[in-house]
């Protein structure tokens, strides 16, 4: 694990990794990441909701997951009038 730490760079000063996560997809792409200080923890519902929205947008790639968005909730289009109709219906 102290090599993936070194490999994304999620290496705090005097070699101490930092609370990591890295989600990568099936061709090795970095979907997303986060780096949080020693003290502050990290969310298990969050990882999985983010895991979810992945999924989702892979399933339906003309469509993007809002923030917050759950899994039975409402996605949009990726465009100013897929973005209008989504945040009016809100």
């Amino acid at each position: 694990m102290k090599s993936a730490s070194y490999d994304f760079s999620g290496v705090f000063f005097q070699g101490i990794a930092l609370r990591g996560l890295f989600i990568i997809d099936k061709e090795g792409v970095i979907q997303h990441s986060t780096i949080n200080n020693l003290g502050i923890g990290r969310s298990v519902d969050e990882t999985l909701r983010t895991l979810q929205a992945l999924q989702y947008v892979q399933e339906n790639p003309d469509e993007v997951c809002p923030a917050g968005w759950k899994p039975g909730e409402k996605s949009m289009k990726p465009d100013p009038k897929g973005s209008k109709e989504y945040f009016a219906s809100i």
